[in-house]
């Protein structure tokens, strides 16, 4: 029985945009990046992965959609190990990088614009249902504009 909360910082003005997410730690990464999108304004469109630290294309480990690690089986990654975020927990996604309280992952969406954030561990919470679906509990900031505004000239 444990849930996690992450505090979701925007890497390019993570003090202005921010959102504190509480999810359960079987609950999958697809189920947290799902949520953590909605908060933030980004659509579902787009490739994207969860990494370790701060590291995003230098990763180590790499956790990706479903449908992204379908289209790559059998061919050469690199040296970086890659997970399905459909089938990985939270739960074992801390147990596989070791996260501890303020430790960081990254979160890259749309590999072509590359929406930049980074999630801090602020709190393990061994007495929580492990089911708890993600949920924002806390906020700062709107939410990022993914196709800019039309009066932008997009």
């Amino acid at each position: 029985m444990t849930t996690y909360r992450f505090r979701v910082k925007f890497e390019y003005d993570p003090t202005s945009l921010w959102r504190d997410i509480v999810v359960g730690g079987d609950r999958t990464l697809t189920e947290f990046q799902s949520v953590l999108n909605r908060a933030v304004g980004l659509n579902q469109d787009h490739l994207w992965f969860f990494g370790t630290d701060q590291d995003y294309w230098d990763s180590d480990v790499q956790y990706k959609r479903s449908e992204e690690i379908q289209q790559s089986a059998g061919r050469f990654m690199g040296d970086e190990e890659e997970y399905d975020a459909g089938e990985t927990t939270i739960g074992q996604m801390a147990r596989q990088l070791d996260l501890e309280e303020r430790d960081r992952i990254c979160y890259l969406f749309d590999y072509g614009d590359e929406w930049r954030f980074y999630a801090i561990l602020k709190e393990i919470d061994d007495d929580a249902p492990s089911d708890k679906e993600p949920e924002v509990v806390k906020q700062k900031g709107d939410p990022v504009e993914q196709y800019g505004r039309p009066d932008e000239g997009w």
